[in-house]
């Protein structure tokens, strides 16, 4: 509930299972739990924070169906040239997790 009251929270020491997904969705992972809270990266800039150049549409999939929400903060990922979808969760959504860490967009 900290979280929701714009707290800081890490979540960098919450284990995950990862075993079923591949060697991409992995570094995926990886890469976005090293993003600071209130900072935002590109789909595109992910993909090479995670080795994979030039894959964001491939990013894209992968944030649209993260499974752990905060723990793996997709909320952070932005299109180049705005916000970006957000799964089912929606826009609004995202703008409210970006908001309690301090970013508007």
């Amino acid at each position: 509930m900290r979280f929701f009251r714009g707290e800081e929270v890490p979540f960098d020491d919450v284990a995950l299972d990862l075993s079923p997904f591949t060697v991409f969705q992995r570094a995926v992972t990886e890469s976005l739990r090293d993003v600071p809270r209130g900072e935002t990266v590109s789909y595109g800039e992910l993909a090479a924070l995670a080795g994979y150049p030039g894959a964001q549409r491939a990013v894209g999939s992968f944030c649209a169906r993260n499974r752990f929400m905060l723990i793996v903060p997709c909320h952070r990922v932005v299109a180049a040239d705005g916000i970006g979808a957000y799964g089912s969760s929606g826009v609004m959504t995202k703008r409210r997790l970006l908001a309690l860490e301090g970013v508007s967009l």
